[in-house]
């Protein structure tokens, strides 16, 4: 399982590595004080800021990883059921004045790697932004790091969060992996042994914030400023009204023309999920599953710690889908998730406030079904459509609604009544969804309903609605957002209040916190050079394996010395991992190094590097290495991988 598999490197600052404008919804979320230790009021902290979900679930969905495939996947050995990786996920709304992180923000922490490691989402750079935070450990002043994205991303290769298809085998999820973890005896910070739900709330989670990408591309590449205008528009009724407008209703100006043109062969959508493991798929030996076995023999380690190239999140990840036209419905869902709810309802209530519109009567006649303390109605004409069911409850009148809808708009279905009878025996009832307003998905406001009973199972039904949403459809096109090439869903709120002349202090409170926080920062190395093969490999290695970490492994960190000792006791695995390249890919060991989402940087595809030069010294520095010290180079690639001498001296701290 790898939803999180990078560690900041500590490599040269790069421009691309640090957000180019906004900062992480991480960074928000913390402010100015450190990050609360232990984990549990890490925990805490973030669970204070959510909305309780309506599933019985919390919003912030966790589960443990004790056999996963993070690149430091081996910092618990050989305690890996003692000291699991924990992955968390919001998936939940944030509660009014609190930064929205719902599909934004993913964490992954082990006790014994001493840090955590954070995606979330700066919606101003319209990206994901990589983060760490170093010396987290009883005594410790945790501190936290922008990371390398070139390493994170040759996992991460949507910019984006990651996680493994069903039957999610590597989590508790697999019984075998939980009666292991109960065994031993720890309370795992006080994180449940989860099942599939768990699991799959963070699948669904990742799935959507890999789509962020998408919506972003569309945006800014098939969409015209009218087209945007529209999108928004539609996106913000739907966040508001909580109903998909008809397909046949929505009309983004020129965009099947745009995409057409902008991607003929269609739209490739990626795939987020890397395959599902198993770490007891393989096993030799059946006892092994059994709980009680907690000793970790070598032999049972390297058989659950193994990893098969083809399950290895560095694969480059196939094409999920092909869209060769846009999908509107798809596309206003997908907008509207990257408005934050709070934010939406404060503008729903000030839209209300301070927009003054004309209100419009329909009436229409209603059947009336009476049952003891309770009035079913249903109301229609050729174009309105209304039915639900009325209770009464002491002095008190209250009712759900099965069906809205007026013309091709319709109202969302989580709706109630509440109101009285009058006098002159007419039934008053206000509308509303939770605490916010009931809206069509055109926008437009249903504010009151009056049942007018004729005769007993007879009548008719009065609504009334405000167009309020109307100002909204001309505010707009005029907005600078149109024009800008990342959609940034709070500057369009922030926007919209400015043009419709609201209170703007709710828009300007993300700026003005903005401006509190400590600067970002990186974990630097200072620029060296190695003399000899250990320059070639800095070269071309340095990227991930110079670092002030050992995960992965830091062989190029340190004086030429230093540098060479590690070279030379990491010659076997790195001869192996290189050879990769000239072994056909379904017989891998391992994948092949460097990983082929890095080979762009230096002007080699898979098919050119085979046969390069680079490759073709590299691969020799590292065999006259083994012969040095009186290995085989052949006979390195006939043994297991995990069986090949460390990279690391065992001292190595």
């Amino acid at each position: 399982m790898a939803l999180l598999c990078c560690l900041s490197m500590g490599a040269v600052a790069d421009d691309g590595d640090l957000p180019p404008t906004g900062r992480s919804r991480f960074d928000f979320l913390m402010g100015n004080a450190p990050v609360p230790y232990p984990f549990p009021r890490l925990i805490a902290r973030i669970r204070s800021q959510l909305e309780a979900s309506g599933d019985g679930l919390s919003p912030l969905k966790i589960t443990l990883i004790p056999l996963g495939r993070s690149l430091r996947r081996s910092v618990a050995a050989p305690d890996f059921f003692h000291f699991p990786s924990v992955v968390a996920a919001v998936d939940g709304n944030s509660q009014e004045g609190y930064t929205p992180l719902k599909d934004q923000l993913f964490l992954g922490y082990n006790e014994r790697a001493e840090s955590v490691e954070i995606i979330s989402y700066n919606e101003q750079a319209g990206r994901f932004e990589f983060q760490v935070v170093r010396d987290y450990r009883s005594g410790a002043q945790p501190k936290t790091y922008y990371a390398s994205r070139a390493l994170c991303l040759a996992c991460h290769q949507n910019n984006a969060p990651i996680f493994s298809r069903p039957l999610w085998d590597e989590t508790p999820a697999n019984p075998a992996i939980a009666a292991r973890l109960k065994a031993t005896g720890r309370d795992f910070y006080g994180i449940p042994l989860s099942g599939t739900d768990i699991s799959s709330a963070i699948d669904a989670a990742a799935e959507r914030a890999n789509l962020f990408q998408v919506w972003l591309q569309i945006w800014r590449e098939a969409c015209s400023n009218v087209c945007r205008a529209q999108w928004l528009d539609a996106a913000l009724a739907y966040a508001m009204s909580g109903n998909l407008p008809e397909v046949d209703e929505l009309k983004f100006t020129d965009l099947e023309v745009r995409w057409i043109k902008t991607w003929p062969q269609g739209l490739s959508i990626p795939g987020s999920s890397i395959p599902n493991r198993d770490p007891f798929a393989n096993i030799v030996e059946p006892h092994i599953k059994s709980p009680a076995m907690l000793s970790h023999p070598v032999a049972e380690l390297a058989q659950l710690a193994y990893i098969p190239a083809q399950l290895e999140p560095l694969n480059p990840r196939p094409i999920l889908q092909r869209w060769t036209t846009p999908d509107k419905t798809r596309l206003v869902a997908g907008l509207a998730g990257l408005l934050n709810k709070a934010d939406v309802q404060a503008f729903d209530r000030a839209l209300v406030t301070h927009t003054k519109a004309q209100s419009r009567t329909l009436t229409l006649p209603c059947h009336f079904t009476r049952k003891p303390r309770r009035v079913v109605f249903n109301c229609t004409t050729s174009d309105l459509h209304l039915s639900g069911v009325i209770q009464n409850v002491g002095s008190t009148l209250s009712g759900q609604i099965d069906r809205l809808q007026v013309g091709h708009a319709k109202t969302a279905l989580d709706l109630t009544l509440s109101g009285r009878m009058t006098k002159a025996g007419q039934i008053e009832l206000i509308p509303k969804r939770g605490a916010s307003e009931v809206r069509l998905s055109d926008g437009r406001r249903w504010s009151r309903l009056q049942l007018n009973t004729l005769r007993a199972d007879q009548g008719f039904a009065t609504l009334t609605l405000i167009d309020d949403y109307a100002a909204v459809r001309s505010a707009s096109p005029r907005l600078p957002l149109m024009t800008a090439s990342v959609f940034d869903g709070s500057r369009a709120l922030a926007e919209l209040q400015a043009e419709l002349g609201m209170d703007k202090r709710e828009a300007l409170a993300r700026e003005i916190l903005a401006n509190k926080l400590p600067p970002a920062k990186l974990e630097i190395v200072a620029p060296r050079k190695l003399s000899g093969s250990a320059a070639r490999f800095l070269q071309y290695c340095g990227q991930c394996h110079d670092s002030t970490t050992n995960f992965p492994p830091n062989f190029l960190h340190g004086d030429d010395a230093t540098v060479n000792t590690r070279l030379d006791h990491c010659a076997e695995r790195i001869f192996y991992r290189l050879s990769m390249w000239h072994v056909a890919e379904a017989k891998r060991g391992k994948t092949a190094m460097p990983p082929i989402s890095a080979l762009a940087a230096y002007g080699f595809d898979a098919a050119s590097w085979t046969n390069s030069a680079p490759l073709a010294d590299l691969l020799d520095a590292a065999r006259q290495r083994i012969v040095t010290h009186g290995g085989q180079p052949d006979a390195v690639l006939t043994r297991p991988f995990e069986q090949l001498r460390s990279c690391l001296p065992s001292s190595t701290p």
